[in-house]
């Protein structure tokens, strides 16, 4: 039996370095490599920015939630998800960007054309 991980007691990143998300540079960009659930050895790159985000992507699943996080909902499914401080953070400078969940963000994601 797989044991849980208490993410409530972990700073966000204590929490993104244990799901294996991990700092990287590709094509000479900085962002992260976030590991695809169910996916072993696929991840999705996402690049870092200061700009405005076309959407915050929040966790639905409570046992995810790190100190601090908030409950509200998915923009597109209307779901229950988590936003951690950082992300709370962020939406207060772009109140009018989406929070998606993860599973609107993957179809998001499989909709757009591929890039390059």
């Amino acid at each position: 039996m797989k044991k849980q991980v208490n993410f409530k007691k972990m700073t966000e990143g204590q929490a993104l370095y244990s799901l294996g998300v991990r700092a990287i540079e590709k094509n000479g960009k900085k962002g992260i490599n976030l590991p695809i659930p169910g996916k072993p050895g696929e991840s999705l790159f996402i690049e870092a920015s200061d700009e405005k985000p076309g959407a915050i992507v929040a966790s639905d699943r409570k046992q995810d939630r790190v100190k601090g996080s908030k409950k509200t909902r998915c923009s597109d499914c209307g779901c229950a998800v988590w936003i951690s401080p950082s992300t709370q953070g962020m939406l207060k400078r772009y109140p009018d960007v989406p929070v998606i969940c993860i599973a609107c963000m993957m179809k998001w994601e499989q909709k757009s054309p591929p890039a390059g």
